[in-house]
């Protein structure tokens, strides 16, 4: 285990802000989906939240044919290496979800991270197949990177419905939640794309969601992939509607002073613990979850 101290102090690397793998848990710029000029528009809010108008009929479903690359699925290690050194580094993490020190357990974890590339993505994919082989836990996935998902790419369901179809266009709890292939393992995908992400996930409609979904069922817990901190303000956004989030970190590339001004931006009372990444691994390192502000100073 490390401290944050430890990660983002200077020793023996040299922490600076580079050019990543594409394939390193989410899309490139150039495969992000193209703006829904026939998406609706914003009407006057009403409350301290804006109001999304609807409209009667959604898009036509999306197809994906990105296949996952072989980097992609060698780093599903939760699936596919479930007995190796990098999937119960995994497992450690889901064990301090399930049994902290203090209070309950959080039932609805946002995963995000400072930059792109630092494989946000497939460490919430990974903690969420970590979170379903255990005996009493179902876990749902809610991808909530709206320009650049990749949910349900690593767990191999449709894009639409999803979660953009309901906050949109209506659509029924029921019809945007897919079931995978693994027991117990359930995701709200992207949906349809929009370029509207900061307003649709700011609604009254979207608090309503978690909150609905986080008290129907006990043994239920949903991980939220959000987008990168620096680069969107959707995680601010989210980060209230949560009760704990888990920030991701690549090991030698990330900037140390970008990593804190992305956690000075999110409520520190919920932030549990940064996950180490590694650009070979699925996880080089989960700290001890604790007060990262303070051990940061």
């Amino acid at each position: 285990m490390v401290k944050l101290s430890d990660v983002l102090e200077k020793k023996g690397r040299d922490l600076h802000e580079a050019e990543l793998d594409p394939a390193y848990g989410e899309t490139t710029p150039a495969q992000q989906p193209k703006v829904d000029a026939a998406a609706p528009q914003q009407q006057a809010a009403t409350s301290h939240r804006p109001q999304i108008s609807q409209t009667p009929e959604a898009p036509a479903p999306v197809r994906e044919e990105r296949p996952l690359s072989q980097e992609e699925s060698s780093r599903l290690v939760s699936r596919y290496q479930p007995g190796s050194p990098e999937a119960k580094r995994i497992d450690m993490l889901r064990s301090q979800l399930l049994y902290p020190f203090h209070g309950e357990p959080p039932h609805t974890i946002m995963i995000t991270s400072a930059a792109p590339r630092e494989g946000r993505s497939l460490l919430a994919a990974n903690l969420a197949l970590s979170f379903a082989r255990g005996l009493q836990q179902y876990v749902m996935v809610m991808d909530c990177h709206l320009t650049e998902p990749d949910q349900h790419r690593l767990l191999k369901v449709d894009r639409t419905p999803g979660l953009t179809d309901f906050l949109l266009y209506d659509a029924e709890v029921p019809d945007i939640i897919h079931w995978t292939d693994v027991d117990k393992l359930s995701i709200i995908p992207a949906g349809s794309p929009s370029n509207r992400s900061a307003e649709i996930l700011a609604t009254d409609k979207m608090a309503g969601l978690i909150k609905e979904l986080r008290s129907r069922y006990d043994d239920r817990y949903i991980i939220l992939d959000t987008p990168p901190v620096q680069a969107f303000d959707d995680p601010a956004v989210l980060a209230r509607m949560v009760e704990a989030i888990v920030v991701v970190v690549l090991g030698g590339v990330t900037d140390r002073d970008l990593v804190l001004r992305s956690i000075r931006t999110l409520p520190e009372e919920k932030i549990l613990g940064l996950v180490l990444n590694d650009m070979k691994a699925a996880v080089m390192d989960a700290p001890a979850l604790g007060s990262l502000m303070g051990e940061a100073e």
